[in-house]
């Protein structure tokens, strides 16, 4: 018999309307989500789903739905580290949207999410808390390390490594076998062709350090 996965939200944006439809397809139960702001300022983002209280409500909601699991469902960095990494009884599944592409040799890691559209390919290796966004490419080989974000149609070509927290931003495109540090925000549309180390932020095509 099939066991119905229920999931609890943790962010009430943008980003997380998105995962509550994606984790919907996905076939989850979404029961509600939490944030600290008031849930009429932000009801309109996540129609039908349920402000069930304030981030600091996690462990006694928990606890009142014994066999719910939660999603830290920002996208800031930050956020979803200190969120995933709450001390709270349940694990926080991988949400995968149906429409994408993932090899059978690709490893996800708890916490993150992989958008519609989005493709991992062959031994493609996605870190905790990671966000392939809607339509993003992650091609062979590639590693992504924990809390990296690659936004909607990022590409990264083979062989190809992101650091810990960094943005890959919206259509930028990383070439074969290039290191992308920790802590690195690439811009929208640039092009990287070569390393860039911890901390720093590059545009362009080619990307440059600023």
């Amino acid at each position: 018999m099939t066991i119905t996965q229920t999931l609890i939200l943790l962010g009430g944006g943008g980003h997380a309307a998105v995962v509550a439809e994606a984790a919907r397809a996905a076939g989850f139960v979404v029961l509600g989500y939490l944030d600290d702001q008031d849930a009429g300022e932000i009801e309109s983002l996540i129609v039908g789903f349920k402000r069930l209280g304030a981030l600091s409500d996690l462990q006694s909601i928990m606890s009142a739905h014994r066999h719910a699991h939660y999603h830290a469902a920002v996208g800031e960095a930050a956020l979803r580290r200190k969120w995933i990494e709450l001390p709270a009884p349940r694990d926080t599944p991988a949400i995968v949207h149906p429409s994408a592409f993932v090899s059978p040799t690709a490893k996800i890691a708890d916490g993150a999410f992989i958008g519609p559209r989005a493709v991992l390919h062959t031994r493609a290796s996605v870190g905790r808390g990671v966000i392939v966004n809607t339509g993003a490419i992650v091609e062979h080989d590639c590693v992504l390390e924990p809390f990296c974000h690659v936004a909607p149609g990022g590409v990264l070509a083979g062989a190809v490594k992101v650091g810990e927290a960094t943005l890959i931003g919206a259509n930028a495109t990383v070439i074969p076998g290039v290191r992308i540090g920790a802590n690195v925000t690439l811009g929208a549309g640039s092009v990287a062709l070569n390393d860039i180390p911890d901390g720093a932020t590059a545009v362009g095509v080619p990307a440059r350090v600023q």
